[in-house]
This record gives structure tokens, C-alpha cells and sequence, in this order.
């Protein structure tokens, strides 16, 4: 994926930003070198000529943070990403203050970045040319008649506004699915939101060996993966996607 990469040094125009952060309330994750992995959660507050005020941290993630570090700032929610480095000048509950950051690099994708579901926080896609063999085949996923229409739901690995990647450990899936083929009737199925009738075209298909380790011997375990571009969202569709990336995006975040 190509990245478009630009720096802002200029004091006023620094200041005129961040400002605009802080009136939006913008979310940020703070990352510190002892701890890159570990995002810290935390809302722009408000900004003066000599720092910028954070709020919303919680006690874990001011345990990870100390007076003199310098820490790296991503603002989310942002059309391109945003980033800045700032030295912390002060600590107290549930707020952090700043030195002002001398400089801001924001970075734009060419391509629709991809964010990965994870457990806890899971989307689906159920496919109108596609549903579970009610004959039990080999390569096709269990039914149980309970779930209804649950049982034709198939998990998404990763998401971006473009389109989804989707995995099972059933071949049946890709056996039925094609290659160029529109799907005018495909549901995406995200967190707390109705399903939504997305038309979309299969793009790409990919059988995946892993290995697998169980009680000390390894195995082979197989995985499917389907390509599958959104054709056409409409304006409260993207929306809601943009919100589950969201999600996502801080879905680790202390």
C-alpha cells in the first residue's frame, strides 16, 4: 500500500489545528517508546500558547505515562492519518498536558486502509449466492437449525470502505463462489447496526495452510479467504462503516 507522507511545521498553523482537534473532542491514541504496542486512550481537551490539554485517560493508561517522556500522538478519526510527537508537562487524574508539538505529519493512503475484526468485536457478510449445504456435505459447515439465518453468516477477517476479506475453515464457500461474480442482494452485518444490503462483486480467492499446535504435535488446519468489493454505499452506509473501523482502530486501547 502507497502512502502519501507530509509535514506541517508552522507554529500558526500547528495551533490553528490542534485547535480544531480539541472543539471536535477528537480521540487520540498515546503510544510511548517503553510501550509501542500499548495505545492509550484519551480525548483533545483544549490548547494554549505554551501546551495542549488531554482528558478521558483512564488509571491504567496514566501508570504508562510520566513527566519528561516524549510520546507519539494518533489522532483517529481523521480523513488521513495524523501523528505528532509531544513531551508530556504534567500528569494529573485522568488528564495529561503537553508541550504544543513542534511539528504534525499527516499520512494518506492511495489505497482504502484495512483494519482487522477481532474476537469480541466481529462483522459479517451473508451472501444472497451462497448458503450452508442443508445435506451436511463434506466442505460445508454445520447447520443448526435454531440460528435461523445466522447459520449463512460468514465471518469477516479484515474491512476497509472498499470492501471485506472473509474466512472460513469450510471449503464449500469457495467452491460456489466465483470470481467476478455480482452479488446484488449481499448483507453486511456489523455490531448493534441492522443488516445492510451492500451489492458486491467477488474479486479473489485464497486456500491458506496453517499450522497448528495442539497437546504437542502439530497439525494442518486449513483456512479460505474471499475478496469481496463493495460495488456501490450510499452515505449512511459508508458512515456506519467508518464507526466500525473506528472501532476497531481502538479496540486495544487502555
Amino acid at each position: 500500500m502507497q502512502e502519501i507522507k507530509s509535514k506541517i511545521s508552522n507554529p500558526e498553523r500547528i495551533q490553528r489545528i490542534v485547535a480544531k482537534m480539541c472543539s471536535g473532542k477528537m480521540l487520540v491514541l498515546i503510544r510511548t517508546k517503553e510501550n509501542p504496542k500499548v495505545g492509550i486512550r484519551c480525548n483533545f481537551s483544549s490548547v494554549g500558547s505554551s501546551g495542549v490539554l488531554f482528558d478521558g485517560i483512564s488509571s491504567m493508561g496514566l501508570k504508562k505515562l510520566a513527566v519528561g517522556d516524549v510520546a507519539r500522538f494518533e489522532v483517529i478519526g481523521m480523513p488521513s492519518k495524523v501523528i505528532f510527537q509531544a513531551k508530556i508537562k504534567k500528569l494529573e487524574k485522568g488528564e495529561v498536558y503537553c508541550f504544543v508539538p513542534k511539528s504534525l505529519v499527516s499520512i494518506e493512503r492511495r489505497a482504502a486502509a484495512r483494519s482487522a475484526t477481532q474476537r469480541h468485536i466481529m462483522g459479517y457478510m451473508q451472501l444472497s449466492s451462497w448458503a450452508p449445504n442443508s445435506e451436511g456435505t463434506i466442505g460445508s459447515p454445520p447447520l443448526f437449525d435454531q440460528f435461523g439465518t445466522v447459520k449463512s453468516w460468514v465471518p469477516i477477517f479484515d474491512i476497509s470502505i472498499g470492501g471485506v476479506c472473509l474466512y472460513t475453515n469450510f471449503p464449500d464457500l469457495l467452491d460456489h463462489a466465483l470470481g467476478g461474480e455480482e452479488d446484488l442482494e449481499s448483507k453486511l452485518i456489523l455490531p448493534m447496526t441492522a443488516p445492510m444490503v451492500i451489492p458486491s462483486t467477488i474479486r479473489w480467492q485464497r486456500r491458506i495452510k496453517n499450522r497448528v499446535n495442539e497437546s504437542g504435535m502439530d497439525r494442518i488446519q486449513m483456512e479460505y479467504r474471499l475478496g469481496v468489493e463493495f460495488n456501490a454505499l450510499d452515505e449512511e452506509q459508508l458512515m456506519k462503516i467508518k464507526q466500525f473501523i473506528r472501532q476497531l482502530s481502538v479496540a486495544d486501547a487502555i
